[in-house]
């Protein structure tokens, strides 16, 4: 009788995963993982073991109930089975001996009277039944083996001789050469050589953009145009002469003996006054530039406006001085460029006019040069 009990409580466990011992507690299954332990040399399969809460006393009633259905009990012999059954095992228990249920676990009373059990170890689980265990045993490998797993030619090299290299070998023997430690080493050198290669250039490319995209400030500040207004007697504003056929030109008949032309003074047409300049008895004017005036009576002036270094930004500053109405013009100075307006004028109001028109596109506007000749201080 106690076989068939024990045969039906594991197979409720296998198959409804716990089962009530009325009055004691009840027997559950708990899934496990797979587990390796070195100390043992054994690596074990995933598997459900058996664990007992005492908690649990309310009888369920499946032990009676798989008894009765295998027709071998009627309902009030099971019932008296199990009695039997658990009535033994509590005598067991009672005494101070443990009780084994085959293939479950043992049951033994604590010093503090507390019901413990200790599971048999065998694997419930249906997924993973019968699954034994696998011994783990070191792989110890000689340096000749080492090479054979690296190079399966190193470790037979006759019979690879004998059977010949075909393709397939060639091919695993370059896979092994590209794999060398030492080749790889070299190969991670050039590709952090080449990295860094490509980094400098980047930087390099980046500090040229930023370059071009300041404007470039003038080399040296040259010398301005002083700020009075120049006197009139020091531009020639005259007209120039009055143009004449050049068949009526002939020179005169050379002077003679007793002609009264050769003790006559030299006359012009327009007599010779000096003009009397009173002192400043205040301040003394700086001294202004004198600049020659063209036989038509136009002044040809450069304002210069910049120096660059930069053709690009030659070239935008030339379209702002010709979008503002101005001739422009740009000449060499060393390795930078001189660049500004030119201006025809015939007062002196006009070329301060036209000064103050260009410095208030370009600051540093200056007059550099009037009637071919620079302008100093």
């Amino acid at each position: 009788m106690s076989t068939t009990i024990t045969d039906t409580i594991r197979h409720l466990l296998m198959e409804e995963d716990q089962v009530c011992l009325p009055g004691l507690g009840t027997l559950r299954l708990q899934p496990q993982p797979a587990l390796i332990s070195p100390m043992e040399g054994k690596a074990l399969p995933p598997s459900e073991l058996v664990t007992f809460n005492a908690n649990l006393v309310l009888d369920d009633g499946r032990i009676v109930a798989a008894l009765e259905n295998s027709g071998a009990y009627t309902h009030s012999e099971a019932s008296k089975s199990l009695e039997e059954f658990i009535r033994n095992m509590r005598e067991n228990l009672d005494a101070g001996r443990s009780f084994t249920i085959e293939g479950i676990g043992r049951f033994f009373k604590h010093h503090d009277e507390q019901l413990k059990f200790t599971p048999a170890g065998d694997n419930f689980s249906k997924e993973s039944f019968g699954l034994p265990g696998i011994e783990l045993r070191p792989i110890v490998r000689t340096e000749k083996q080492r090479r054979a797993a690296a190079d399966p030619m190193m470790a037979n090299p006759q019979a690879a001789k004998d059977n010949g290299l075909n393709s397939t070998t060639r091919v695993r023997k370059r896979d092994v050469v590209l794999y060398h430690p030492e080749l790889r080493k070299a190969l991670w050198y050039v590709a952090a050589f080449l990295f860094v290669l490509l980094v400098f250039a980047g930087i390099y490319q980046v500090f040229q953009l930023s370059i071009d995209s300041v404007p470039d400030t003038p080399a040296t500040e040259a010398p301005r145009l002083p700020s009075k207004d120049i006197p009139s007697n020091r531009v020639n504003v005259s007209p120039g002469p009055s143009a004449v056929e050049a068949e009526t030109i002939k020179p005169e008949d050379p002077p003679r003996l007793g002609d009264d032309r050769v003790n006559q003074e030299p006359t012009s047409s327009t007599p010779t006054t000096s003009t009397p300049v009173e002192p400043d008895t205040q301040t003394t004017p700086a001294a202004t530039p004198s600049f020659p005036a063209q036989t038509n009576g136009k002044n040809i002036a450069l304002i210069a406006t910049g120096l660059f270094g930069s053709q690009r930004n030659v070239n935008k500053n030339i379209d702002r001085i010709e979008a503002a109405g101005f001739l422009s013009f740009s000449e060499p100075e060393g390795r930078y460029t001189r660049i500004g307006a030119r201006l025809e004028y015939s007062t002196e109001d006009e070329l301060q006019d036209a000064l103050e028109r260009v410095q208030r596109l370009f600051s540093d506007a200056f007059v550099m040069e009037i009637n071919g000749e620079k302008v100093r201080d």
